[in-house]
């Protein structure tokens, strides 16, 4: 099974965007909002496809497209990325077993593809 998650806009690091409070860290606004509306993307595409939340290995493939180029750490964008899909395309990202990116420029565009593949273990 194969799910893809095509969306317009920045994805915020994780990394950089905790704050502390009190004795714990905290996901900041800009990073729960983005979160909030992948989530709601990636149940509209797989309620579209009337399928359930994997439950097996699944690889992740990110190829995100900054507009501008800034120097930007493409791994930083994982975060965000994989705790927003938990319990909609997998039940868990602790089952992505392999992770890949592309980055890209293009001068104004800021966009995203999420590409989750089930890795068949049987053989």
């Amino acid at each position: 099974m194969n799910v893809y998650i095509q969306r317009q806009g920045r994805i915020p690091s994780k990394k950089n965007q905790m704050m502390v409070c009190g004795r714990r860290l905290v996901k900041a606004k800009q990073v729960r909002a983005f979160e909030a509306e992948l989530r709601l993307a990636a149940i509209d595409v797989m309620t579209a496809a009337g399928l359930q939340p994997i439950s097996g290995p699944v690889s992740l493939h990110l190829d995100v497209t900054f507009g501008d180029r800034r120097r930007r750490d493409v791994q930083n964008c994982f975060g965000s990325v994989c705790d927003a899909l938990n319990d909609i395309v997998y039940l868990d990202d602790s089952q992505i077993q392999t992770i890949s990116a592309n980055k890209n420029y293009n001068k104004g565009e800021w966009c995203y593809t999420i590409i989750v593949k089930t890795i068949n273990t049987e053989g």
